[in-house]
């Protein structure tokens, strides 16, 4: 092979172990991207999970003093 062809050759290997690179570090980024979301998702959740936590804490409150004064619901 002569030396121009290895030039060549090494050219086109360069050239696509760039653009692996260059896509893997996209898929990279978009995977980051969604790694952020996800936890802004679950400080979301985590939020609502609380509020419904004291929301049935309250109500289970309301329901016991109800019974207290007034007799089983049954």
């Amino acid at each position: 092979m002569a030396v121009s062809e290895l030039e060549k050759a090494f050219g086109t290997l360069t050239d696509a172990l760039n653009l692996t690179e260059s896509e893997i570090s996209e898929e990279i980024k978009l995977i980051e991207q969604q790694i952020l979301e996800l936890k802004d998702r679950i400080v979301e959740l985590n939020g609502k999970q609380e509020t419904l936590a004291h929301d049935r804490s309250s109500i289970s409150e309301m329901v016991n003093r109800y019974c207290e004064e007034n007799g089983p619901l049954n």
